[in-house]
């Protein structure tokens, strides 16, 4: 039995091949030598366990290895189209030597798969399995059952009855939902494999075909934004400023070789003209004449940026490319994993299904839908697509089954020197029913190791909160105002708890310093799929380095996204509020694209239920309750305008199924959430439509969970004033049937002379902004890049301000 994989060596005389086989096996210590005279010379000195070269002179090259390394693995790199080189190793295997060999023709991505399969085969065990695990698979259309006699992470040996034909099993041969049973019950699931070789092996007085089959990873179906390019010089410009500020490394390579990339070391951005040059030192192995083309490349907030360019300046002080025209961005990851803090540690416990082994591990990171724990593949067996029954050790103490399905097994950097017959590998599962407790620890895990100094806002007493939500000057609250605790704490106060314990509901987030609030945000679930962050409160002082209001911000909106249903994330701000107006334009206008987002303004109208309406209902048209058909049009209607963004984030939808269980789930927490609608006819349809909301006052201390919006179907028709005024008389009807003192609206500009003739009072113009969840990463980037830029900044500013005084002083002094 070999031993794990820890040192590398490369043989290579070509040192753009060189660097090419380096980056693909950047988990493990690589040497690189440019001779096999070079390489046995390292050999004697450090022994390593896998070695890569040329096939020039395989035999003479392996007789010393088999003298200074013997257990070593032998991969020999052969271009298909070098006759010679394939003679060589035909001779040497003849002889008995064992090694594999590796296409030279094939591309990076290639190559990294097909070393990562030799290193996987490699450093992992199988094990013998007992009669009864069956497997189901489909061969061209046709049902095939079989028994599994040995298995591996990455492979399988099974057992097939002789009466399929052996021609039926060629080497590459695809199998087709491939399924293990045991006692009934699906152990692994894969959706395609392939035959690497079949054997007709005798059994007693029977023969059967003995099928060694193997398959890839599961590949990654996370969410993630579809690719965008960037075609503004500026935007380019930017990234790339951004990308050298974080010291992040660019890389260049040929246009015909995809397989060697250099480094651009000390790089510059110059402005030039409207594009400007990228200035640097790179290797002399690069073709880089004047005028070469060349491709840029470098990753940056888990996206890859790519972009096409080329050589103005090539001499001894360096290179200077043209800044390229464009850049293709593309999602790297979807969710965030992050690794557990010393208080918050899991533990995963289960029976492997193939060996019956009881394996318990400690959680080494986690994620949103699963989590990642290690496993000796020396010894230990879990396939990609196994089904496991597992318990958790959550970090309070309780443990919670969950039904788990493997997704990678991947091998990690082993370090220790103590125990060389380790093999440790990362296996990374996806819950597959993810409990709500498992759920709530991940999150509570998540938000600790991002900043232990921010902690559930269900633990603190909310008249805390509202003592520093008052310190913090959050002054606008029309219906909750301050000074009038004894009237309006009890009411929230209720609430607050309840929506403490329904944690998919609601989420309050709170910065804390030595047992001081400091700082305090929101999340709440607006509508069946769309996350609201809101109250965001930070007390006032020179707090800039800690950046409490970022990372407020920024943990609410991926306690959103951890969440799988939730779909759009929302917030909110005033104009007339200026920071904020200009973080969440700014954001908008960057991030604006591909249907993915809406950006909405509103007025904040609010009219006091104890004075009556001067205007006459009688000479308004009547106003009724929608009914289904309404809601068809509705949806039509928005369809038409293009506001897919606005029709799913607030399931107006023709189905209301979606808000009947937001309502049940707000129910079954203590808590009221729905919506009326009410219509105006018009000759050929709805003339207008007021989409009022109602929940349990608090969800939102602003109270737009109450409050109702307008839709206007035709504004030329000479009726609108009318529709629009009977509506908002509904409207406050409503609220006083549910006994609230004031009615709230959310219209646009246009209507804002109406609802005044009705005593509503105007208090501000919002913006709304809405995204999907698969921009989230490109959100954090976009907000942590903002934060960085303001930062340096403000210290000036501060430092300027500090300075001030002691000049004045001096000047007095003369």
């Amino acid at each position: 039995m070999s031993v794990p994989t820890h040192e590398v060596l490369i043989v290579h005389p070509n040192e753009l091949r060189r660097n090419a086989l380096k980056s693909a096996l950047g988990s493990h210590r690589v040497s690189v030598v440019g001779s096999q005279l070079e390489a046995t010379r390292r050999m004697e000195a450090s022994v390593p366990t896998l070695i890569i070269a040329p096939a020039d002179n395989a035999r003479r090259f392996l007789r010393h290895v088999d003298r200074a390394a013997p257990e070593a693995v032998c991969v020999f790199v052969c271009a298909r189209s070098d006759r010679h080189g394939l003679e060589e190793l035909v001779e040497t295997a003849a002889e008995g030597h064992v090694f594999s060999t590796v296409d030279d023709g094939l591309s990076e991505g290639e190559l990294r798969a097909r070393l990562r399969d030799i290193l996987q085969l490699r450093a992992s065990t199988r094990v013998s399995l007992d009669a009864g695990m069956r497997v189901d698979f489909q061969l061209r259309g046709q049902p095939f059952t079989a028994e599994c006699m040995d298995l591996g992470p990455f492979g399988a040996a099974l057992q097939v009855p002789m009466d399929a034909s052996l021609a039926a099993f060629l080497p590459g041969t695809p199998l087709e939902a491939l399924s293990m049973v045991r006692d009934g019950r699906p152990v692994l699931h894969v959706a395609r494999a392939s035959v690497r070789h079949a054997t007709p092996v005798p059994q007693g007085t029977r023969l059967f075909l003995r099928v060694g089959i193997c398959w890839r990873p599961a590949a990654d179906d996370t969410t993630s934004a579809p690719p965008r390019t960037l075609r503004d010089a500026v935007a380019v410009q930017a990234a790339l400023r951004k990308a050298l500020r974080r010291e992040l490394p660019v890389w260049l390579h040929p246009p015909d070789s995809q397989t060697a990339h250099f480094r651009l070391e000390s790089a510059t951005v110059e402005p030039c003209d409207e594009r400007g040059l990228l200035r640097g030192q790179v290797s002399p192995a690069l073709p880089s004449s004047v005028g070469e083309v060349v491709h840029l490349s470098f990753e940056m907030g888990g996206q890859r940026y790519r972009g096409v360019t080329s050589m103005i300046h090539v001499g001894h002080d360096g290179v200077a490319l043209g800044m390229p025209r464009s850049l293709a961005v593309e999602n790297r990851r979807g969710q965030q994993r992050f690794r557990p803090g010393a208080q918050h540690r899991f533990l995963v416990r289960f029976t492997s299904p193939f060996s019956g082994q009881r394996i318990t591990r400690a959680v080494l990171d986690l994620g949103a839908r699963g989590f990642a724990f290690p496993i000796d593949a020396s010894c230990e067996v879990l396939p990609v697509g196994s089904h496991l029954d597992t318990t958790l050790l959550l970090p309070g103490g309780a443990e919670v089954a969950c039904r788990v399905e493997v997704r990678s097994v991947d091998v990690v950097p082993f370090e220790s020197r103590h125990d060389q017959r380790l093999r440790p590998y990362r296996c990374g599962v996806r819950i597959l029913d993810m409990p709500r407790a498992v759920r709530d620890a991940i999150v509570d895990a998540f938000v600790s190791a991002r900043q232990p100094q921010v902690h559930d806002g269900a633990v603190f007493r909310f008249p805390d909160l509202w003592r520093m939500m008052e310190d913090a000057r959050y002054t606008f609250h029309p219906d909750h105002p301050f000074g009038e605790e004894a009237r309006v704490l009890p009411v929230l106060e209720e609430t607050h708890e309840r929506l403490g314990r329904a944690r998919e509901l609601g989420r309050s987030l709170v910065f804390t310093d030595d047992h001081r609030l400091l700082g305090h945000v929101n999340g709440l679930r607006m509508y069946s799929g769309t996350w609201l962050v809101q109250h965001l409160a930070v007390m006032p002082g020179f707090r800039r380095s800690e950046q409490i209001s970022s990372e407020l911000t920024s943990l609410a909106v991926e306690v959103g996204e951890a969440m799988e249903d939730v779909e759009f994330i929302r917030y909110m701000w005033r104009t007339d509020n200026r920071w904020p107006h200009r973080l969440g334009t700014w954001l908008a206008r960057v991030l604006e694209g591909q249907g993915l987002c809406h950006l909405r303004q509103f007025h904040y109208l609010r009219a006091d239920l104890a004075v009556k309406p001067a205007l006459d209902a009688g000479t308004l048209p009547a106003a009724r309750e929608a009914g289904p058909e309404d809601r068809r049009w509705l949806e039509s209607y928005l369809r038409r305008r293009g506001e897919l963004v606005r029709l799913l984030s607030e399931d107006l939808c023709a189905d209301p199924g979606p808000e009947t269980a937001l309502g049940e789930r707000f129910r079954g927490a203590g808590l009221h959430r729905e919506r009326r609608m009410f219509v105006v006819d018009g000759e050929a349809g709805p003339l207008a439509m007021a989409l009022q909301d109602e929940a349990t006052p608090g969800l939102s201390l602003i109270e737009v969970t109450n409050g109702f919006n307008l839709v206007v179907a035709d504004r030329e028709h000479p009726r609108t004033k009318d529709a629009v005024a009977a509506l908002a008389l509904r409207c406050m009807a409503h609220a006083r049937e549910r006994g609230r003192g004031s009615a709230l609206g959310m219209v646009d500009v246009l209507d804002v002379p109406v609802l005044r003739e009705l005593g509503f009072v105007d208090q501000g113009r919002f913006s709304e902004w809405t995204f999907h969840r698969s921009m989230v990463r490109r959100w954090c980037e976009a907000w942590r890049s903002l934060f960085e830029r303001q930062l340096p900044m403000r210290r000036t500013k501060h430092r300027a301000a500090v300075a001030a005084p002691a000049s004045l002083e001096k000047q007095e002094a003369r």
